[in-house]
C-alpha cells in the first residue's frame, strides 16, 4: 500500500509499483552548456521543489541505467575525448542509495520525479483519509473536555421524595450518587414560600439530617473559596493527628510561613513557639490562621505539596468532584477552586465530627500561654454566629473586595440546615433568606437591629454596621419581579404594575401569600392591606 512520501533526512523504503517505460530519445545538449544545464543530472537544490528521492524495481532501473550509461558514454567522447574512461567509473544511482539526502537529490533523474507525482496522486486518498481522522481525534478530545470539565454544569432535576437518615461522619444518602454525580434531586419543604432569590454567584442549602437537596442555585459553578479551604484541612488534622500532640514551629514551618503576604491573617505563630494541634484548629477556624494551617499541613503532612496531595484524595472520597485544592489555606491561587454543591458536602461532613463543629462555632476563645508564647486572644470571624438564630458552626471566607463566601451549620427545633454562599456582596441577605426559606420562618430579624455596644458583631465596621439592611429592600426574580426580604414573597406582573400605580408598599402593604390562578383566567394575590385581582386576558386589575 502506498505511503506518504517521507522527509528530506530520510531515506525512503519502498518502491513503486511496475510501470511501462519508454526510452526517452537522447537529446543531443549545445556545445557550450555547464553541469547545471544537464536536464538528467540537476546540480543545483531549490528549496521549494525538492523531493526525497525513491528506489525504482530492479527490472526498471537496469533498463535504465543501461540508457543512461550510454547517453553518458556518447557524451564524453564528443566533448572530452581524453577522458573516455570517467564514465566507466561512475556508479549508477539507481542500485545505491546515496550518502545523503541532498546527494541523491542531485542524482535523481528527472523521469524519476513524474513517478513521484504520479505515486503522489494515487496517494492521494488515503492521505485524506488519514487527516480526516486526526481531525476525528483532536474534535472529540474537544467535546470530551467540554462536558466532562465544564465548570458551569447545572444538570437539576427537580422532584419530591424522601431520603434515608444520615449516618455520623458520613456522606448524606441524599448526596450519595450510582450515576451523574451533576444530577441533583431537589426536595422543597417550604411549599407555601417561592425559592429566595441571591445576589451571590451560586448557593446551597442542604437538610444535614437527611441528605435531602433543598435549593441549589449554580451549584456545580467552579469558584475560588477562599478560607473555606480551611474546612478540609480541619478534616485531615483530626483524622490524621492527635488533638494533645504538641507541635513545635521549625525553621521549614516558619520559612513556609514568611512566604505569606504582609496583608495576610494570621495568629502570630513564630518560630521555636510549641502549640498543641487543638490550639492550632482554634486559630485556623475562629481567627482564621494561615499560618495556622501551614503548621497543620507542615507537621503532619511532612510538607505543604503532601499534604495538598492528600487533601485532594480525601475530596475524592467525599465526592467533592468539583473541587481542588493547591494550598491548605485558600489564598487565592490558580487551579484552586470549589463549588457550592461540594461546600455543602464538606460542611456537612466537617459539621459531623463533634471537634470540629464544637470549635467552628465558639465566638472566643484564648490560647493560654505556654510553649514559649503568650496568650493569644481569637474571636470568631463567623458573623453570622453572633446574630442570627440557631447558627452553631461553619466558617466564612473573604477576599477583601465583594467576593464573600459562607458555609453556614444552623440548627431550630432540631432541624440541622447547612447553607452555602459563594461570591456575594450581601452575605448576611443572601443566608437569612436561604435559612429563613429552609426553616419556613421569616420572622423578621436584623444585625442592623441587634448589632450594639452591649453585643458586638465582629468586623461590624467593615459592612457599615449593616445600615443597608431594611425591611422594604427586595431583589429581583428572574421572572422580571421582585422578592421582599420582609415577608419572603415576590410579585410579578400584571399584579406588580398594579401594584407600583396604585402607591406600592404604602398603600398595600408587603405581600403576605404566593399569586393563586383561578380556572377564569384571573389571578390575585393577598397583601397586608388589600387582595389585588388581575384578568390575564384584558390585563385589567382590581383591588378590594
Amino acid at each position: 500500500m502506498p505511503k506518504t512520501p517521507p522527509r528530506e533526512d530520510k531515506q525512503p523504503q519502498y518502491q513503486t509499483p511496475r510501470r511501462n517505460r519508454q526510452v526517452v530519445t537522447n537529446r543531443q545538449p549545445p556545445e557550450d552548456y555547464s553541469d547545471d544545464d544537464r536536464p538528467e543530472i540537476p546540480k543545483i537544490k531549490r528549496a521549494s521543489r525538492t523531493r526525497t528521492p525513491y528506489q525504482f524495481p530492479e527490472s526498471i532501473t537496469k533498463d535504465q541505467g543501461s540508457i543512461e550509461e550510454q547517453r553518458k558514454g556518447d557524451r564524453s567522447q564528443k566533448q572530452h575525448p581524453d577522458t573516455i574512461m570517467a564514465a566507466k567509473k561512475r556508479a549508477s544511482s539507481a542500485f545505491t542509495p546515496p550518502p545523503s539526502a541532498r546527494r541523491a537529490q542531485r542524482d535523481l533523474p528527472k523521469r524519476a520525479q513524474q513517478d513521484r507525482l504520479v505515486f503522489l496522486r494515487a496517494s492521494q486518498p488515503i492521505i485524506i483519509i488519514c487527516g480526516l481522522l486526526f481531525v476525528a481525534l483532536v474534535v472529540g478530545a474537544v467535546i470530551f473536555n467540554a462536558a466532562y470539565l465544564q465548570p458551569h454544569t447545572k444538570n437539576t432535576v427537580v422532584t419530591t421524595g424522601t431520603t434515608g437518615n444520615q449516618q455520623p461522619g458520613t456522606l448524606p444518602s441524599g448526596l450519595q450518587h450510582n450515576g451523574d454525580p451533576h444530577e441533583l434531586v431537589i426536595i422543597p419543604q417550604d411549599t407555601d414560600h417561592p425559592p429566595p432569590p441571591v445576589s451571590a454567584t451560586s448557593a446551597y442549602l442542604l437538610d444535614a439530617d437527611t441528605g435531602a437537596t433543598l435549593y441549589a442555585y449554580n451549584p456545580f459553578m467552579h469558584l475560588p473559596m477562599m478560607s473555606t479551604t480551611k474546612l478540609m484541612t480541619a478534616v485531615l488534622a483530626v483524622e490524621q493527628g492527635n488533638l494533645d500532640q504538641n507541635i513545635t514551629i521549625t525553621p521549614a514551618i516558619a520559612r513556609d510561613i514568611s512566604q505569606l503576604g504582609a496583608d495576610s491573617t494570621v495568629v502570630g505563630i513564630k518560630q521555636g513557639e510549641t502549640y498543641s494541634l487543638r490550639d492550632l484548629l482554634y486559630g485556623l477556624l475562629l481567627k482564621s490562621g494561615n499560618d495556622a494551617a501551614i503548621a497543620i499541613a507542615d507537621s503532619l503532612g511532612g510538607n505543604l505539596p503532601h499534604f495538598v496531595a492528600q487533601m485532594n484524595q480525601r475530596a475524592r472520597q467525599l465526592g467533592l468532584y468539583d473541587t481542588h485544592y493547591i494550598n491548605p489555606h485558600g489564598l487565592l491561587a490558580q487551579g484552586q477552586y470549589s463549588s457550592a454543591h461540594d461546600l455543602a458536602i464538606l460542611g456537612q461532613y466537617s459539621m459531623s465530627i463533634p471537634i470540629i463543629h464544637q470549635i467552628s462555632g465558639t465566638q472566643v476563645h484564648i490560647i493560654h500561654k505556654g510553649g514559649n508564647h503568650q496568650d493569644i486572644p481569637l474571636i470568631n470571624g463567623n458573623q453570622f454566629l453572633f446574630w442570627y438564630p440557631g447558627v452553631d458552626g461553619g466558617k466564612p471566607g473573604y477576599d477583601g473586595a465583594s467576593n464573600f463566601v459562607q458555609v453556614i451549620s444552623s440548627t431550630r427545633n432540631h432541624h440541622h440546615l447547612i447553607g452555602v454562599t459563594m461570591h456575594t456582596n450581601n452575605w448576611w441577605t443572601d443566608m437569612r433568606d436561604l435559612m429563613n426559606w429552609g426553616f419556613d420562618n421569616f420572622k423578621w430579624i436584623s444585625p442592623r437591629d441587634l448589632d450594639s455596644a452591649q453585643n458586638p458583631i465582629p468586623f461590624d465596621s467593615l459592612w457599615n454596621y449593616f445600615a443597608s439592611d431594611k425591611k422594604e429592600n427586595t431583589l429581583p426574580t428572574a421572572n422580571g419581579g421582585r422578592y421582599y426580604i420582609y415577608t419572603g414573597y415576590s410579585i410579578s406582573d400584571p399584579i406588580m404594575t398594579y401594584y407600583d400605580k396604585g402607591g406600592g408598599l404604602q398603600h398595600f402593604g408587603y405581600p403576605i401569600s404566593l399569586p393563586t390562578v383561578s380556572s377564569s383566567a384571573t389571578v390575585s394575590q393577598r397583601f397586608e392591606k388589600a387582595t389585588i385581582q388581575c384578568d390575564l386576558t384584558t390585563k385589567q386589575c382590581a383591588s378590594q
